[in-house]
């Protein structure tokens, strides 16, 4: 669980949530709302999310422009988990749920998130003891041979792949956590995104010091 956790407020226009998501390099935030009893998660926002707004996607409001509230896009209701929770436990729920990332909620307070690439490690931790080893997320269009391509390109690469799982899936797109036997992950990443695969982790810098 990551428990410095950066949380928005429902108002922030979409526009500034997609910078602020961009200089953090997260891909989820929480949407927290001040009441009566205290702050309360009240909704989650994705960057898949934010890139629908204005796009001709299927999923995309076309009455939601970027200068609006992000409390028109965001996913309600919150699916959470508890400090406590075993990791299988939340991995099934994001799974159940096809969602990305959960809120950890204590006493009814924010404490952290936690992503499927972090419970993914967390299990792939248990079962693989301390081989060096590194994970990739990538994402590739929702047809037959989309993971093909990727494990190709890995092969071409010279890498071994020491397992596979889904950790997202939807009519458009799939998204896949690969744990690799190599630390180098960063370069792996730059390399197929050379070759035009969409990585979604790690987030790698270039000479600009842009995100890419």
């Amino acid at each position: 669980m990551t428990s410095n956790v950066a949380a928005i407020g429902p108002d922030m226009p979409i526009r500034d949530v997609t910078t602020l998501m961009e200089l953090r390099r997260f891909r989820h935030f929480p949407i927290v709302e001040d009441g009566s009893g205290g702050a309360r998660v009240v909704g989650m926002v994705s960057d898949r999310d934010l890139r629908a707004v204005g796009s001709p996607h299927p999923s995309a409001r076309p009455d939601v422009s970027v200068f609006d509230p992000v409390r028109l896009i965001m996913s309600t209701p919150v699916i959470t988990a508890h400090p406590d929770d075993a990791i299988e436990d939340a991995a099934r729920r994001l799974r159940r749920h096809r969602v990305g990332a959960l809120p950890v909620i204590e006493d009814d307070r924010l404490v952290g998130i936690v992503s499927a690439v972090d419970l993914i490690e967390a299990l792939a931790g248990q079962r693989a003891g301390h081989q060096p080893s590194s994970l990739l997320e990538v994402e590739v269009p929702n047809r037959p041979g989309g993971l093909l391509g990727v494990l190709g390109a890995l092969a071409r690469l010279d890498l071994n792949v020491a397992s596979v799982n889904t950790t997202r899936s939807d009519a458009d797109a799939v998204a896949f956590a690969i744990r690799l036997d190599t630390i180098d992950a960063a370069g792996v990443a730059r390399a197929l995104r050379d070759d035009g695969f969409t990585v979604l982790w790690p987030v790698t810098v270039d000479t600009a010091g842009v995100p890419t």
